[in-house]
């Protein structure tokens, strides 16, 4: 069974896509027995839509980003 580190990694990476199918059904069987990996899995998906949605309203400067970011998440 693969470890809460090791799907957590995969998770804040980029390298989940480019595993194996059964690397991928691991993490998939994984998330779906971790209350704690899910929940991260979910905070990743928000963060994710919250970044898309700051990027495609073009209203946020750089410097107001982070704050920005933070209470869109805190809405969801």
């Amino acid at each position: 069974m693969i470890s809460c580190k090791d799907v957590s990694a995969l998770l804040m990476s980029d390298q989940l896509q480019a595993q194996t199918w059964w690397k991928r059904a691991e993490v998939r069987l994984h998330l779906a027995m971790c209350r704690l990996c899910s929940r991260l899995k979910r905070q990743l998906d928000q963060m994710h839509a919250a970044a898309l949605a700051l990027r495609e309203s073009g209203d946020a400067p750089d410097a107001e980003l982070e704050e920005l970011l933070l209470r869109r998440l805190s809405e969801k």
